[in-house]
């Protein structure tokens, strides 16, 4: 007689279920509205800037999708091996807003950056920290009321990235199960890869992040918002 299969196998078979699902309809959406535009370029005689834009965004989405499936395969596979050179966190930073409003940018909220006046270096990867900064910030853009703030300072030797937004803040439910991949959340939207991915990278880099409650005003929903906190060493040869 066959044994029944056991309750991990159940649970596994559920989330890569949910996981394969989650992955079809990040897919379809920027590729059906990438779809949508090109017929509408195509079909028109006159130059439609929106559009273009609509469609760039959607290529930026898969674009990120990619890299995002691409890493998570470095990540379990064992193959991760980060570049290490001295960058200046706040240019990275900066970059890191302007990519993440590229692809996740809304017209009712406001980003802003505040830098500091001379560069602060860090040793790491600058494609896979911009990855970090890009996704945090990305994730404040798609949940604030109407505001994100993105600070860089010097706190206790260590450079501190603060993303600040006015949204709902982190579920009990989305605290409990900080950075595990391919869990179950009720409320959680997206792949839920993002911040799994920056909690690994910037364990290789000696780095942390950490949960903490904004210190913006609260936005509609009247609850405090969430501040995504990330810790670096300074560069060795610059540090104070």
């Amino acid at each position: 007689m066959t044994a029944p299969p056991s309750l991990d196998a159940d649970v596994g078979v559920h989330l890569r279920t949910q996981f394969l699902r989650r992955v079809a309809h990040d897919i379809a959406s920027p590729t059906g509205v990438t779809l949508t535009v090109i017929d509408e370029l195509a079909n028109g005689d006159k130059p439609r800037p929106e559009l273009v834009a609509m469609a760039r965004r959607s290529l930026r989405r898969l674009m990120r999708l990619s890299e995002h499936l691409a890493l998570v395969a470095e990540l379990e596979g064992g193959s991760f091996e980060p570049e290490i050179a001295a960058i200046d966190a706040g240019e990275l930073a900066k970059r890191a807003v302007d990519e993440a409003l590229a692809i996740d940018g809304r017209k009712d909220v406001v980003a802003s950056c505040a830098l500091p006046s001379s560069p602060l270096f860090i040793d790491g990867d600058a494609r896979l920290l911009l990855l970090v900064f890009r996704e945090i910030i990305g994730n404040a853009l798609k949940l604030a009321s109407s505001r994100v703030e993105v600070s860089l300072s010097v706190i206790d030797g260590a450079v501190t990235v603060r993303v600040e937004d006015d949204g709902p803040g982190f579920s009990d439910e989305s605290a409990e199960s900080l950075g595990r991949r391919f869990v179950t959340r009720a409320s959680a939207r997206g792949l839920g890869l993002s911040l799994s991915m920056a909690i690994q990278i910037l364990g290789t880099h000696t780095g942390k992040l950490s949960i903490e409650k904004s210190q913006l005003p609260p936005g509609r929903r009247g609850a405090a918002g969430a501040a995504v906190v990330v810790t670096l060493p300074p560069a060795p040869d610059v540090a104070s």
